[in-house]
């Protein structure tokens, strides 16, 4: 039976499916601020999150925990910081592939030019790092990879149109992030 009180811990040795979802429920906002203060952002801690409560609630992982709230804040804090790993995992690739196609600056290229291109990697760098991972890893797999459209659709088990809405986002965004430096660098106006 399913209590209603604010301050509800199950104590049990077998949580409930109902008294996981209440409990989510009830420290829905301070597992996101948890996962927030370690991510620097709410829209992945918010992920994280409902990633926690998916992995609990399919895997039946809680079903004989002995402190459901410490357990759900644990596993909140891992997936966060297992995200963290795979984003400056990410990023530590991205910024070989990149440095390798900035080795190949042309001969010739002013210390003026080096300079900007070095600036517009650390912008893009940057671009990249507020994108979710599934949209990082498209532009990995597709731009840095020369995978296909079709052959990441498949990886990620979404359809090739989706993958082409993410990739096409992902551009967008990351075009959004270095117009204004890049146009103020080259002493252009942003209106052209």
């Amino acid at each position: 039976m399913a209590q209603k009180d604010a301050s509800f811990v199950p104590t049990s040795d077998t949580v409930s499916t109902q008294q996981w979802l209440m409990l989510y429920q009830q420290h829905e906002r301070a597992l996101i601020d948890c996962a927030e203060r370690l991510l620097g952002s709410r829209a992945q801690a918010e992920e994280v999150v409902q990633d926690a409560f998916l992995k609990i609630w399919e895997q039946r992982l809680g079903d004989n925990v002995r402190e459901p709230q410490r357990f759900l804040f644990r596993i909140v804090r891992n997936l966060a910081l297992d995200r963290l790993r795979r984003q400056s995992l990410e990023q530590r690739y991205l910024q070989q592939q990149l440095s390798i196609e900035m080795d190949t600056v042309p001969a010739g290229s002013s210390p003026e030019e080096e300079t900007l291109g070095m600036d517009m990697l650390r912008q893009l760098v940057m671009a990249l790092s507020e994108l979710p991972t599934r949209m990082r890893r498209v532009l990995i797999l597709i731009r840095l990879e020369g995978r296909t459209q079709r052959d990441v659709a498949q990886c990620l088990g979404v359809s090739p149109t989706l993958v082409n809405f993410i990739l096409r986002d992902t551009l967008a965004h990351c075009r959004q992030r270095l117009q204004l430096p890049v146009n103020r660098a080259r002493g252009q106006s942003s209106q052209g």
